[in-house]
């Protein structure tokens, strides 16, 4: 059956109504009699918001068009692309770790592989780089990364994998890329990242009482925040240059505490106060218990979010600002500068929310199996891409590059179609729950989306040009009693 419904979602922020349409990726400025028109189709209105109406749809708007075939437009060039464009490799050198975190993914609180002694042997990591340099030929540079558990219990192994690479890398520029908890630094590793410029991401969680709370040593229930920080100085004290363009910082929030006390922590700290930080909150995916983020977290986040905003539009200065959301406004300018310039969506498309598997980034398991990065659950069969002995299995690859192809008689008549960021790292090893399981965070997805695009319309409302990056014009009296009263 033909569906003649406008494909568009509707919502509303203190500076007015709105429409986003689908097919043309816009968002519109309607008035208060055309929303209530769009919101109920049946409803008797007057001449003039008729005339509106028939104006947007003349002006190419409120368009009724789906797509009517799952289809990634990258899926021709797939197979090509998966034998010479890889250029993110990723290898889990160990499965151990030294430090037994509560909410870690590997704790046995969720339902994926725990902490094990496997580790990866250099003659595995050979055949893992020897498949990176024959299956980069169109890529000059390689990023190659090392993942755990933690990964320097294998400083000796990365050594040789980084030698064997360099060896081999045929003139290609080699960058590196780890993520550790900082507390098996030495003066000898911390010189060997200086002098291969490896980026270091430090896991970090706040304050000592915060981050000691989940952070403890396995062998021994003691804290590991005072080892992380002074093996975090000493990087800091041998090289300035290093430490502040290659090392970097990632947060997992315990919201319980709320989101201030250990933004104010960060901000007010000297070692911080000029980082790069990425965050995130405890992990809900294979969570064998539900969580929940605290009402306070909440609030004092989107305080913080306005505040950055301010800071945005010159009202106020950034040594106010959150550090850790220093991400979140280029995700805004990110979402608003890569819309698309189109009359209707393709007939033939995909939704968003899958990475090119393989392309984007191959993560190699301590066994040599494929997966499509670190985030995906290892012990899920539909994870797995492929492995270094038989190489890419290229209908798994495609199954994951088209999930949408489980869901799409719910997918194609979801507003928040292109912006959808569900992937496979949803899936559990039950093939049979695959739709279920993608579907299962859809609503949070659309309310992320949603806040995102109130933030952006009302910064755009406020003279912000996501473009230039400024303030235009002149917004002295931008900010009216209604909006700072919401």
């Amino acid at each position: 059956m033909k569906n003649d419904t406008p494909f568009i979602h509707l919502f509303k922020t203190p500076l007015g109504y709105y429409l986003y349409d689908i097919n043309t990726e816009k968002v519109l400025k309607v008035d208060h009699m055309v929303y209530e028109y769009l919101e109920n189709p049946g409803k008797n209105v007057d001449e003039d918001t008729i005339q509106k109406i028939a104006q947007m749809k003349k002006e190419g708007y409120l368009k009724p068009d789906r797509v009517k075939v799952t289809e990634h437009p990258y899926t021709e060039f797939f197979p090509y692309a998966l034998q010479s464009k890889i250029g993110n490799m990723v290898l889990q050198v160990t499965q151990n770790c030294n430090l037994r975190c509560e909410y870690c993914i590997y704790s046995g609180n969720y339902k994926t592989r725990g902490h094990s002694h496997k580790r990866m042997s250099f003659e595995t990591a050979k055949k893992a780089i020897d498949f990176f340099i024959d299956h980069s030929r169109e890529q000059n540079e390689l990023f190659l990364g090392f993942y755990g558990g933690e990964p320097l219990l294998e400083f000796e192994l990365i050594k040789k994998c980084v030698d064997y690479i360099e060896n081999i890398g045929d003139g290609k520029r080699i960058k590196y890329v780890i993520t550790t908890n900082a507390t098996l630094l030495t003066d000898e590793i911390i010189d060997y990242f200086v002098e291969h410029q490896f980026m270091i991401t430090v896991s970090v969680d706040g304050p000592r009482e915060i981050h000691n709370r989940s952070r403890i040593f396995a062998n021994k229930n003691e804290g590991s925040y005072d080892v992380m920080i002074d093996n975090i100085k000493k990087i800091k004290k041998k090289s300035l240059y290093y430490y502040k363009e290659y090392v970097r910082f990632n947060t997992v929030m315990l919201t319980e505490d709320g989101f201030s006390c250990v933004d104010d922590y960060f901000r007010g700290d000297e070692l911080f106060s000029d980082s790069f930080f990425s965050m995130s909150t405890v992990s809900t995916s294979y969570a064998k218990k539900e969580g929940k983020v605290s009402e306070r977290f909440i609030q004092e986040q989107q305080y913080e979010l306005f505040k950055t905003f301010l800071a945005k539009m010159g009202r106020l200065d950034k040594k106010h600002v959150s550090i850790l959301l220093n991400r979140s406004f280029d995700h805004l300018r990110k979402m608003e500068m890569t819309k698309v310039d189109r009359d209707k969506l393709p007939d033939k498309w995909h939704r968003g929310g899958p990475c090119i598997p393989g392309v984007t980034r191959v993560f190699v398991t301590v066994e040599g199996n494929l997966l499509p990065c670190e985030k995906v659950c290892e012990i899920s069969d539909i994870a797995k891409i492929g492995s270094l002995d038989k190489g890419f299995d290229l209908a798994k690859a495609d199954q994951m590059l088209n999930v949408e192809r489980f869901t799409e008689d719910i997918c194609q008549n979801c507003w928040a179609y292109t912006g959808c960021s569900s992937c496979i790292r949803y899936c559990d090893n039950n093939e049979g729950n695959i739709c279920q399981n993608m579907l299962k965070g859809c609503e949070q997805i659309k309310s992320a989306l949603e806040n995102s695009q109130k933030d952006c319309v009302v910064l755009k409302e406020l003279g912000y040009d996501f473009e230039l990056d400024t303030v235009i014009g002149n917004p002295e009296n931008i900010f009216s009693e209604e909006l700072l009263n919401v």
